[in-house]
């Protein structure tokens, strides 16, 4: 095995244990198989994985990298880099959730929600805390 067919899949293992259904539950192999609209195969999955498969194609990266809301690039980067990808895309899949959330509310509400934000905001700036906390 080479080197980067085992970090390969380390990255791909990391996400199936950080990335989660809104539910909060993990996503099994089957949801990743079927995911990715018959790009990927159950065996050629279990490769990746366990690190086997060596250089996967393009359309199998951004497959993977879709299903998991991910970007591409993370397959590429350093181990460093890699938190900083996917703890954006957790922002990013919380940023959705609120988004979703107040789409549900009147405008009222939702304007409400905004001052909210902007107190916090402002309070956080005079107490110099950083806006990521």
């Amino acid at each position: 095995m080479t080197d980067t067919a085992i970090d390969f899949a380390k990255k791909l293992n990391t996400l199936f244990e950080t990335k989660t259904k809104l539910d909060g539950s993990k996503y099994t192999q089957e949801e990743v198989i079927q995911g990715t609209n018959g790009v990927l195969t159950r065996a050629y999955l279990w490769k990746l994985r366990t690190g086997r498969a060596k250089n996967p194609g393009f359309n199998i990266v951004q497959a993977l990298a879709d299903f998991f809301d991910i970007d591409i690039n993370y397959f590429r980067v350093s181990e460093d880099e890699e938190k900083a990808v996917l703890e954006k895309a957790q922002r990013s899949k919380l940023v959705s959730e609120v988004a979703l959330r107040a789409s549900m509310y009147s405008e009222e509400t939702v304007l409400a929600i905004i001052n909210m934000m902007e107190y916090i905001e402002k309070n956080r700036s005079e107490k110099g805390e950083s806006q990521e906390t």
